[in-house]
Order: C-alpha cells, then sequence, then structure tokens
C-alpha cells in the first residue's frame, strides 16, 4: 500500500469480519418469538385522515359563505333595480327639470373580492355635469351594501364644507328600502347643498 494523493496512507480491511455490514446500533435483529410491534407510521394515515375532513369541513362552510354572500348581493341588486333606481331616476328627471343636473353611477360589486355593490346619485344645481363629477363640487347620496353588517350603508356628500366631505348618516335594510326612503335622504342632501 503506498500513500494517495495528499499522503495519507490507505488501509483497506482483508479480513472477512471487516467486509461484513455491522447489525445498526440500538437496533435488534428480529427475532420471530417477538410480537409483531405496531405500525408507528399508522399516525401519517391519521393526520391525513384529519386534515382532509378538516379540509372538506373548511370548504363545506365557505360554500355556505359564499352562496350567502351571491344572494345577498343579488337580493341588494334587485332593491337598487326595483326600487333605489326608479326613486333616484325621478328625483334626477326633477333637478333636470328645475334648471339642475346630475349622474346617477352603479356599481354591481364582486362577491368575494371585497369590491362592495354601491349606487350613488351625484347632483348638480346649476345645470348638467360637465366632465367628471368632484366631491368637493358636486353633492351625492350614495347606498353600499356591507356583506360582513348585511345592511345597506348610507353616505351623503356634503359640498358646503369645501373639501367635499362625506358623511355616514346610517344603515338600512336593504328589504325594508322604500322610494319614500330614497327620495327623502335625496330631499335632505338636496335641501343642504341649496341653503
Amino acid at each position: 500500500m503506498g500513500p494517495d494523493q495528499v499522503g495519507q496512507i490507505l488501509n483497506f480491511p482483508t479480513s472477512a469480519r471487516h467486509s461484513e455490514d455491522p447489525a445498526p446500533v440500538g437496533h435488534a435483529a428480529p427475532d420471530a418469538a417477538s410480537p409483531p410491534a405496531t405500525d408507528l407510521l399508522a399516525e401519517v394515515d391519521h393526520i391525513f385522515a384529519v386534515r382532509s375532513r378538516a379540509m372538506a369541513d373548511s370548504r363545506q362552510q365557505q360554500s355556505q359563505v359564499d352562496s350567502a354572500e351571491i344572494r345577498l348581493h343579488e337580493e341588494f341588486q334587485s332593491v337598487c333595480t326595483d326600487t333605489v333606481r326608479p326613486a333616484m331616476q325621478a328625483f334626477l328627471e326633477r333637478l333636470r327639470a328645475n334648471g339642475g343636473g346630475g349622474l346617477l353611477e352603479e356599481r354591481s360589486g364582486v362577491p368575494g373580492a371585497g369590491v362592495a355593490p354601491r349606487i350613488r346619485l351625484w347632483m348638480s344645481l346649476s345645470g348638467d355635469l360637465i366632465g367628471r363629477p368632484r366631491r368637493d363640487q358636486h353633492p351625492y347620496l350614495q347606498l353600499d351594501f356591507d356583506v360582513a353588517q348585511r345592511r345597506v350603508s348610507l353616505v351623503e356628500g356634503d359640498v358646503r364644507r369645501g373639501h367635499g366631505g362625506a358623511d355616514p348618516v346610517g344603515t338600512w335594510i336593504t328589504a325594508d328600502i322604500t322610494d319614500a326612503m330614497v327620495t327623502e335622504s335625496l330631499l335632505e342632501v338636496l335641501r343642504r347643498a341649496a341653503s
């Protein structure tokens, strides 16, 4: 035997005793007379079974929440179509007949994406709106649907402060909204804007 490239002497075992694989330390060779050991890996199966059930329950709960949100969005859209929009359009026509104007905006919202449905009527006391309405120049009434609270938030834009402040003035339950409620809220905004 000679030195290897780094000057170490290589020593290869020559006896049969060194060529056998030794038994791992701490592990005895299986004895046919000993009872069978429990399957230690069975817990892996159990963990995955519990996880799978939890994920299925979570998916089912999320599906129920999503269905409820979609139903609430549809309910708000229906009230907007049948009650709020016609009341706002009639108000806008009366504004125009008296020399004012405005713009009706709607946003349908996206269930599950955090985009709430909204309907808003911008008002002008002097002719129709030119360009994009501005909070500091045009009063407005806005209805936002809050899915978490299951209510409609009512916001009135007030130009009297000069910086376009908006005040939440209350909440409505979707099913209780009437055209009279919408019209009275629009009149409140108009009264303040005209004073």
